[in-house]
This record gives structure tokens, C-alpha cells and sequence, in this order.
């Protein structure tokens, strides 16, 4: 029983699983180090309980991590579009 047991715990797969989850937890702790206003207001709403989210299954974190990232690439677009449309609009003309 021992043996199996040990032989799990030093597997190959058990080390990649527990890199996997300590490298989405480190990207959780970021996401809500860096706060919501990079983020639309319907999104802010998930930055609201670090613990709940660490909780999460390594699948669900996942997934929370990458739309996380990806609304906040979105947002940042968009902000800079709009600038880029404002500074053309306000821009004294030739």
C-alpha cells in the first residue's frame, strides 16, 4: 500500500500537476494584485474573493485565469483605440 502510494506521489504526472496548480495560483494572486480598472465593469465582479477562486478545481481556475487575461488584453485595445479616435478628433487639423 505504501509503495503505491509513494509511487503516486513522486510520479512524474503528481510533479507536473502540482507545477500546473502553483502556476495558476501565481496567476490568480496576479490578476487580483493588479485590481479591476483594466476591466470592463461586468467582468470587475469576478475579482471580488481571492479565496473563492483558489478553491476552484485546477480546470476551473484555469479558465477564470484565462478569461481574466483575455478581457484585460481586450479592454486595454480598446482604450487605446479610442484614444487613438480622440486624439484624431481633437487634433488640430493641417
Amino acid at each position: 500500500m505504501w509503495e503505491q502510494r509513494n509511487s503516486f506521489q513522486h510520479s512524474d504526472d503528481n510533479v507536473q500537476l502540482h507545477e500546473r496548480h502553483s502556476t495558476v495560483n501565481e496567476g490568480i494572486h496576479s490578476q487580483f494584485d493588479m485590481g479591476p480598472d483594466d476591466l470592463p465593469k461586468e467582468i470587475q465582479a469576478m475579482l471580488t474573493s481571492r479565496g473563492r477562486v483558489l478553491c476552484k478545481s485546477l480546470v476551473d481556475k484555469e479558465e477564470w485565469l484565462k478569461l481574466l487575461r483575455q478581457e484585460r488584453r481586450d479592454f486595454r485595445r480598446s482604450m487605446k483605440a479610442q484614444r487613438r479616435s480622440l486624439r484624431t478628433i481633437f487634433s488640430p487639423g493641417p
